[in-house]
Order: structure tokens, then sequence, then C-alpha cells
């Protein structure tokens, strides 16, 4: 008898716990199907696939997750991509055979009188302006909603890569102006890599007009046989994240519910902090390893004998800034080709802007490589701005243009827009094009 109470209490007790497992997996569903609908604006059970979007918006922020080092060296540019790389077959957008992300090869020569060709120089944020068009139009259709551009084919060319900052976008414009390529108009979008990034190469010993120390020195390092064991091992850990974001990725697709799509998302989201934690771990071990006089390497890269001081090393930033900028537009002009050049807004460089909780608590990060340059650098660019302008320089400084949308409008800690902050950019830069070409006229 005692028994058969005790098996029924147990059986009571088992339908009891299972009704709540039930009960807590309904809420837990519930919860995830809401936290989906929010993220994705549609719901969860007719999405289509997730992957190649997410895997886009990662790479576009700097996580590559096919290879650890798509870059190559190159002779004149310092690097490029590698042939091939982030294809999108349906769109056929690729790498070019000259390593740019682009629709096309170069040089482009126009088959049609109404073409109007777009040269876009600078860094990662120029480079996701740019295949944003190829993507979106939302560039061109704004231009064409002006008059002087309505009957115009615009055809955008991509001539910016992650990393580059000047004189890399002088040295690119006039190799493929000696290759015969066309312009009818060049935008530049630059200034946080000629801070940030020199600043690094600083901090390395490394000579400021030189590429980007973050890029060339694992090439370099490499072809010179010269990474320390901790350079080495940064490199397994950073590939292993990035095998296991892989696998997580191609994952979500398989997810029935939306919990699990929840939760594999969460993971993502952790291994991505990882890899952005090892990409700090990596650069500092390369500083630490940097000690070799470097006179027996293949690659020559010139380097300082120390490392300047801050007010030195950010006046040489400027000034190759400022030169290679004049530089450009004196060159275009003698072609009779529009030069616009941009400074990128930052979330680093202090304005009125009011962040967003999401982007104080993900996209400020405290220890950022970035933020202490961008404050000491950027007022030194945007202090020669007037000067620029003097010399009939068409450069407009998009520093504050942000500060007015209370929405998120980043997207990493580092320097990079979502749809929001893109969206305000391109129409930031295709009116202030237009105003300015209706006051030359």
């Amino acid at each position: 008898m005692k028994d058969s109470n005790l098996v029924e209490k147990s059986k009571n007790l088992l339908g009891l716990i299972a009704i709540n497992l039930a009960i807590a997996f309904l809420c837990l569903e519930s919860l995830s199907l809401a936290f989906y609908f929010i993220n994705n604006k549609t719901l969860f059970y007719t999405r289509g696939k997730t992957q190649e979007k997410i895997v886009t918006d990662l790479e576009r922020t700097g996580v590559r997750l096919d290879e650890s080092i798509v870059e190559r060296l190159h002779p004149f540019f310092g690097y490029v991509l590698k042939q091939g790389a982030f294809s999108k077959e349906e769109l056929g957008l690729k790498v070019n055979s000259q390593g740019f992300f682009s629709l096309y090869d170069y040089p482009f020569v126009k088959t049609g009188k109404n073409q109007f060709i777009i040269g876009v120089f600078g860094g990662s944020v120029a480079n996701n302006f740019a295949t944003d068009e190829y993507v979106t139009k939302r560039f061109s259709e704004k231009l064409k909603k002006f008059p002087e551009f309505s009957n115009k084919e615009i055809v955008i060319l991509n001539f910016a890569n992650g990393g580059y900052k000047q004189p890399q976008q002088l040295l690119i414009l006039n190799y493929f102006l000696a290759l015969g390529q066309e312009f009818d108009m060049v935008v530049n979008i630059d200034g946080f890599n000629e801070v940030a990034l020199s600043n690094l190469n600083n901090k390395a010993q490394v000579d400021l007009g030189m590429p980007s120390v973050q890029h060339i020195q694992p090439l370099t390092g490499l072809a010179n046989n010269s990474l320390s064991p901790e350079v080495m091992s940064s490199i397994v850990k950073i590939s292993e994240t990035k095998k296991q974001l892989r696998e997580t990725i191609n994952n979500l697709d398989h997810c029935k519910l939306a919990l699990c799509y929840t939760l594999k998302s969460l993971h993502i989201k952790q291994l991505v902090n990882n890899y952005q934690q090892q990409i700090i771990t990596y650069d500092q071990n390369v500083k630490q390893s940097n000690t070799t006089d470097g006179k027996n390497n293949i690659v020559y890269i010139p380097k300082n004998k120390s490392v300047l001081d801050d007010k030195t090393a950010f006046e040489k930033m400027a000034a190759t800034w400022f030169e290679s900028s004049l530089m450009m537009k004196q060159l275009l002009a003698k072609r009779k080709i529009k030069y616009f050049h941009f400074i990128q807004p930052n979330q680093y460089y202090p304005t009125k802007r009011v962040f967003t909780e999401k982007e104080k608590r993900l996209f400020l990060s405290p220890d950022s490589p970035y933020s202490d340059a961008i404050k000491k650098g950027y007022p030194l660019l945007l202090s020669k701005v007037e000067l620029l302008q003097k010399v009939q320089l068409n450069i407009f400084s998009a520093v504050n243009i942000l500060d007015d949308t209370k929405e998120t409008v980043y997207k990493d800690a580092c320097c990079h827009y979502n749809a929001i902050g893109d969206e305000i950019f391109a129409t930031y830069i295709s009116t202030s094009i237009v105003q300015r070409l209706r006051e030359e006229k």
C-alpha cells in the first residue's frame, strides 16, 4: 500500500515537473519569438535564410570567417584583398583582379554615354559605403532625385579597403589614372584611419606614412618568417574562434524553435566579443615581438628609431593627410574631374550626440586602442578644413551628422555604422555634393 502511494506521489511529482517545464519552455519560446521580431521585424517561423546576412555583417566589421589572412602584399598599395574572396555570386560581387571588392574589374570602360563613374576611396567605412551601394543602390538613388543626375547611369567603383589611410588613396588614384581609368567624380571618405591606425604605427615604431601596421605586419611577418610564438598563438586562437563562429552560424538556419535561434545568436555575440578581445591581444603581442632591426628581412618597412611624442606624431599624421588630399584634388582638377572629401563621424570624437544604451553597452569600448588617438588627432584634421576650403577643395566635416538621431547608428566598437547610420551618411554625402555643384555654377 505504501509502495502504491509512493508510486502515485512520484507520478504526480513527475507530472507537475513536466507541466512546469512545459510552461517554462512556452514562456522562453514566446520571449524568444518577441526578441526575434524586435530585432528582425519579421516572424521567426516565416523567416528566410539568415546565414548569409550574418556572415556579411560580420565580414563588413572585420570578422573574416573563411581565412585568417585575406590580404595579400601589393608592390604599390601595401596590400589588397585576395582575388575572389567574399564573393556573392547572385550579385556578381567579389574581390576583383585588382584586389578590390567590386562588381567590376578595373580599369572599367564606359559602355554608354549616360554612364557617370564615381570612384570611392578610403578605408573600411568607404568600402562599406561603396559595397552597400552595390546591394541597395542607396547612394545612386539619392543622387538621382536631383535633376543633375536624374538621367545618369551612376557607376560606383570601389577603390577602398579596410585599413587604408593616406597616402594610400593618393597612390591608388595615381596608379589607376595611369592605367587609363576614367572618372567623372571621386569621393574620398577618411579621417579615422589616418589618426587611429597611424598612431598604432607610431607605437610600433613604423613610419607613419606606411600602411597600417595592423594589416601589413602579419603579411610581412609571414614573408620574413619573423612571427614570435606569442603572435602565432594569438593567430591560432583567432582561427579557432572563427571556426566556432562559422559552425554556430551554419547551425542557425537548422533551428526549428525561436529559443534555439536565440541561444545560438547569443553564443555568436559572445564569440564575436572573444574575437575582438583576441585581436587586441594579438596587436599587443605584435608590438612586444617587434624588437628585431629588420636588416635581414625580405620585405622592407621603414622604421623610426623611437616612438614619437604625441604632439610630433599627430602633427605629422595631419600634415600627410592634408598634403595627400590636396594632391588628389590637384591631380583631378587638371583632368576636370570633381573631387569631394568627407571626414567620417566616429563615436570616440566628442560631439553633442547622446548615445543609446545599446551603443554605451556595446559600441563604446573603454579598452579601445583607437579612442585616445581620435580625441587627439581629429581636432588637428578639422583645424585644416578651412585651409583646404580656401584652395577650393570640396571638403566636408561629417563628424556631427549623427547627433540629431536618437536611434542606434553604430554597429561595432570601432567605427562602422548600421543601416540607419548608412542612410544618414549617404543622405549627407549626396546632398553635399549636389549643393556644392550648384554653388559652382
